[in-house]
């Protein structure tokens, strides 16, 4: 099954939707259609190459006594569906004798859309051999820039297609394409291995023959390899609250992990940002320059125009200009959070009942200050000159760069947070001095209200997958291109 495919099943949907509403439920149908294309490259070879795919279709059912209820199957067989339906009818019936929590829906319109991006069918015609050819043929232009430069190339396209009925007449379609390239670059030492990866998105098939992006995905990778490379024998950085920069992709890394998850709204009980049983709404949460959007970007990795119970996403400011003012809700949560539904809701497959998830989430800051050029000419002697320019040297004479997002985690019941980066360097008007990456930790809170300067246009393009409850979801975001961070004592840089 493609996803050209889901037109044929909207007759199935709409039964199971009448049916269910005849027995007094509300219920929501979900098909999806998914299919995938992986390849890994390594010194010329392929490593593993697969093409996979899978289909279903699942109910979400709220019964007349507000109690819920999932049920999906793998096949489309109207008998086996509407079977499917009564099981998942009678599990909400029996809702107070299995402990289930009842559920207030708000009121919703319903909706009619089809939103299926233009490229979508060239993911249909994928050669898998030939796109592992072009691979090992970028892969040679990397080593010719890094000779001896160990690394492993990754190829990835999914094209993830979604039809969601209510029993309101709601109807909607819609496709996701996704591409990545993705190079993990490593050196070995005496200190041990210091590994860096890199990643470049398309929303179009053909993306390892797009020149502009290819060549940046080189680019970056080859200044992967000569990091790492050059991180042996560098010293640790020094313990403290300091003065720090951070790029795009550790502030997405701040917005999403530290403040994103604490602003869904199924966590909202025990989150930081919520107080009695709803979010804290109007009190300030950063500096009043500093806003935290999210919202689905066209063309992006993690782009979701609808959410997974067919509700328009919405962009959702979370924080602005320093004040907490929405959360992120999905059709499932919005009355307990007592805030405004902004159709967050997102299911990894139809198999699993979506929950409030991010798409692509950002830090803005007002009066952001030019940087010439594009972010890869940026290394840390260009962003030495940025700040020097900016006057930030007069305010502190060293500051501490921390260079790309390694991986980190987040308690949102008390809003602190543990990250890591890829490199540090210390920074003054007259030097650059390259440590070893070390744990970037602290307060949300402090973090955001130490804002001070920054530099350069957003750059939303900070990839990867997000996982809770047991899902997997694209997510992206980022920030301008660099953040200065004042010193602040809920806001730690880790060392030795």
């Amino acid at each position: 099954m493609n996803f050209e495919d889901l037109d044929s099943v909207g007759g199935l949907g709409r039964e199971v939707c009448r049916r269910g509403a005849a027995r007094g439920a509300f219920v929501v149908w979900r098909a999806q259609s998914r299919k995938a294309w992986s390849a890994s490259i390594r010194e010329g070879r392929v490593e593993r190459s697969s093409v996979g795919e899978s289909s279903g279709h699942g109910v979400h059912v709220v019964g007349s006594d507000g109690y819920a209820a999932l049920a999906s199957r793998d096949d489309f067989r109207e008998d086996r569906a509407t079977g499917m339906l009564e099981r998942a009818v009678a599990a909400c019936q029996r809702g107070a004798e299995l402990g289930l929590e009842r559920i207030e829906l708000p009121a919703v319109a319903a909706a009619t859309a089809r939103e299926v991006p233009a490229d979508a069918d060239s993911y249909l015609g994928i050669d898998l051999d030939a796109v592992c050819r072009r691979m090992r043929a970028i892969e040679t232009r990397i080593l010719g820039d890094v000779p001896g430069a160990n690394l492993r190339l990754g190829f990835h396209a999914e094209l993830d297609a979604w039809r969601v009925l209510r029993s309101d007449g709601t109807d909607v379609l819609f496709a996701m394409p996704r591409t990545t390239l993705t190079a993990r670059v490593s050196a070995a030492g005496d200190d041990g291995t210091h590994g860096i990866g890199v990643a470049e998105h398309s929303p179009r098939a053909d993306a390892p023959w797009d020149d502009a992006l290819a060549g940046r995905f080189v680019r970056r990778a080859a200044q992967a390899a000569r990091l790492a490379q050059a991180l042996h024998g560098a010293p640790a950085h020094p313990a403290g609250v300091v003065p720090l920069v951070i790029d795009y992709a550790l502030a997405k890394g701040l917005a999403h992990e530290a403040f994103g998850h604490a602003s869904e709204a199924d966590g909202f009980r025990t989150s930081v940002l919520a107080r009695d049983g709803r979010f804290r709404c109007g009190e300030r949460v950063g500096a009043n320059h500093v806003s935290i959007v999210d919202e689905p970007v066209p063309g992006d990795h993690a782009w979701q125009p609808w959410s997974a119970n067919g509700v328009r996403r919405e962009r959702a400011v979370l924080v602005d200009g320093g004040v907490l003012r929405e959360g992120l809700v999905d059709l499932w949560s919005a009355a307990g959070a007592g805030t405004r539904l902004t159709g967050a809701g997102r299911a990894e497959s139809f198999r699993h009942a979506p929950a409030p998830r991010m798409s692509n989430i950002r830090i803005e800051c007002r009066d952001a200050l030019p940087a010439p050029g594009t972010f890869e000419d940026y290394g840390p002697h260009e962003v030495r000159d940025l700040l020097d320019g900016a006057g930030v040297f007069r305010r502190h004479p060293e500051v501490s760069f921390l260079s790309g997002y390694a991986g980190g985690q987040v308690n949102t019941t008390v809003g602190e947070f543990v990250f890591q980066c890829k490199a540090i360097w210390r920074l003054s008007r007259d030097r650059a001095v390259l440590h070893r990456p070390a744990i970037f930790s602290g307060s949300m809170f402090g973090a955001l209200d130490s804002v001070r300067e920054a530099f350069g246009p957003l750059r939303l393009d900070a990839l990867g997958y997000c996982g809770k409850w047991g899902q997997s979801v694209p997510s992206s975001g980022g920030s301008h291109w660099f953040l200065v961070l004042d010193p602040h004592p809920d806001v730690r840089l880790g060392g030795r």
